[in-house]
């Protein structure tokens, strides 16, 4: 016989007026409790001075007090939060109170309010809050979704919504294409010596000179190096002087000098005589790529030059030749530190946590250092020195991935010979039938829960008895799964066939026979080398927790079987 739950009408009592005695008053059932959401996709001060969010509720609130079968339970917003990404604080925090049963209705502006992805929107409207028995309504669009026919209008308006998110990101492209040919400086970064005012760039008569100074110094012949340290003797680096412009604050420790490579940026930036180039990174996929010349947007004579195109053009040609002269003393490729640094981030400091600079030293000798790079980037206070060998880290790492690879492969030899002998194979039998007991429990308890869903989509129960009936049987099931799981994993210990890890196994395999440190086993094993101070090393290997339950499963056989 089919199951039926009991139907009780619940009356809100707040809702019941006081009587006369000339006339009862008729008592107010309340049938929704609302939920009133608007968003924002960006506040400015224009947006504020207009209240553009307060002016969404405003028309919720009226909305509400028109009808008389709801109340507004609760008010949500987003501020600053676009469309096409549903992970709003805000609308999260709504999606919760739906779920807890605390409101029954969502009530927005429009449908572009809830949001601007066709996809995640319509599955929204017509799969999570039906399910969830929930009303929605968009006021201005007069969407209503207890109203027949509303199902066909609601994909569409989400669709055009969806296309003019498109269409806005096309026009904006097209917008600042057209002030870069008119000499407009519409987007990017400011280049440090200027000031964007009405886009359009101007000297900034603070720190305008200090570019001159840099083309001053290098052009007499001074390196890099020392140009950077001259300058930090005078003012602070690009990126202080736009912190304490606009917060003038700058945190504790952070380092103002200037360094060698924001000194050649400068010296290769072409906005020094005037030139505006634009279009040389588009974002693909989610990423910033390079774009080739030919698709650079160069405008001329856009903005007063700082420095002359004659003194220009001879920076760039001392920069070449300082390169060129670099590759011939040592090579074609110069230092490339990529070829000998095998551990890349995966080297830091032991005090500061910052990834160690590789450095090599000496002209006719050179030798190769780990070196710590807060220590190195003119703050000394910062961090102290510590400074190891290349030959070092590579011998220190290498010896320690080789001890790691033959204890697995004899530790793994012992397990297996132990997991040979009766006792062992006892163990197995019996984890095995256990774990069959599992299986058959954990498919009739998965099989009961289908049935609760089917009782209450044919109205059997109803939603407070199906979520309360499911999340028992749910809670059940995850405790079985993971019953199961350590079944498996118990009777795998016992296996006569036992082995490592599937991948951990292949990896020593393939370098077991390797004589020296590579590239490829670095990345295989090491998960992290800790320098300190003193020179010493701290080898971290990707396999270590493995290792360890490898190394105590070998402990525990020879306490069984010994």
């Amino acid at each position: 016989m089919a199951r039926k739950s009991k139907k009780v009408d619940y009356v809100n009592a707040g809702s019941m007026g006081q009587q006369t005695a000339s006339m009862p008053s008729v008592p107010k059932k309340t049938c929704y409790k609302a939920g009133l959401y608007a968003r924002l996709s960006e506040e400015t001060q224009a947006n504020k001075e207009r209240a553009t969010v307060e002016t969404q509720m405003e028309l919720l609130r009226g909305f509400v007090a028109d009808n008389d079968d709801m109340v507004a339970e609760k008010e949500y917003f987003d501020i600053s939060y676009t469309g096409t990404n549903f992970e709003r604080p805000g609308f999260e925090e709504m999606i919760q109170d739906m779920r807890a049963g605390r409101i029954n209705c969502i009530i927005v502006k429009d449908l572009s309010r809830l949001g601007r992805n066709y996809v995640e929107t319509g599955n929204y409207i017509e799969r999570v809050f039906p399910f969830f028995d929930v009303r929605f309504i968009a006021v201005t669009d007069g969407y209503d979704s207890n109203k027949s026919g509303e199902e066909l209008l609601m994909p569409l308006k989400n669709m055009v919504n969806e296309m003019y998110v498109k269409d806005l990101r096309k026009k904006m492209k097209t917008a600042h294409r057209a002030y870069w040919k008119n000499g407009e400086y519409s987007s990017g970064m400011v280049p440090y010596g200027y000031i964007n005012v009405d886009r359009h760039l101007y000297p900034d008569e603070e720190v305008s000179g200090f570019v001159q100074e840099i083309f001053r110094l290098f052009l007499e012949g001074n390196a890099l190096k020392e140009v950077a340290r001259r300058l930090s003797e005078k003012t602070v680096n690009p990126k202080t002087h736009k912190m304490v412009r606009f917060s003038h604050e700058v945190p504790e420790g952070f380092n103002t000098g200037w360094n060698p490579v924001t000194v050649r940026a400068i010296l290769t930036n072409h906005a020094y005589i005037g030139v505006s180039v634009h279009n040389r990174y588009a974002r693909v996929n989610g990423k910033q790529v390079k774009q080739p010349k030919e698709e650079w947007i160069i405008i001329e004579d856009t903005h007063e030059p700082l420095v002359s195109r004659e003194d220009f053009d001879r920076a760039q040609k001392m920069l070449g030749e300082n390169t060129k002269a670099f590759h011939s003393t040592h090579g074609k490729n110069g230092y490339n530190h990529a070829r000998f640094n095998l551990l890349g981030k995966k080297i830091v400091c032991a005090d500061c946590g910052k990834v160690m600079g590789f450095r090599t030293e000496g002209v006719k000798h050179q030798k190769s250092f780990y070196r710590c790079k807060t220590y190195l980037a003119d703050t000394h206070g910062a961090c102290t020195n510590h400074k190891v060998s290349l030959e070092e880290v590579n011998r220190a790492v290498f010896d320690t991935i080789h001890a790691h690879m033959k204890v697995s492969i004899d530790a793994e030899a012992l397990v297996k010979r132990m997991n040979s002998k009766t006792e062992s194979m006892k163990k197995y039998d019996i984890y095995g039938k256990e774990a069959d007991r599992i299986r058959r429990e954990l498919q009739k308890t998965t099989e009961v829960k289908a049935g609760i869903f089917e009782d209450y989509r044919e109205g059997l129960i109803d939603e407070e008895q199906y979520v309360q009936i499911s999340e028992k049987y749910a809670a059940k099931i995850t405790g079985l799964a993971c019953r199961l799981d350590e079944m498996l994993k118990a009777q795998t210990r016992f296996s006569k066939e036992y082995h490592i890890d599937t991948d951990w196994k292949a990896d020593i395999e393939k370098y077991i026979s390797k004589r020296k440190l590579t590239r490829e086993m670095a990345e295989a094993f090491v998960e992290k080398v800790i320098v300190y101070e003193n020179g010493k090393l701290e080898v971290h290997l990707v396999y270590d927790d493995v290792l360890k339950e490898l190394l105590d499963l070998r402990a525990e056989r020879g306490g069984i079987n010994g």
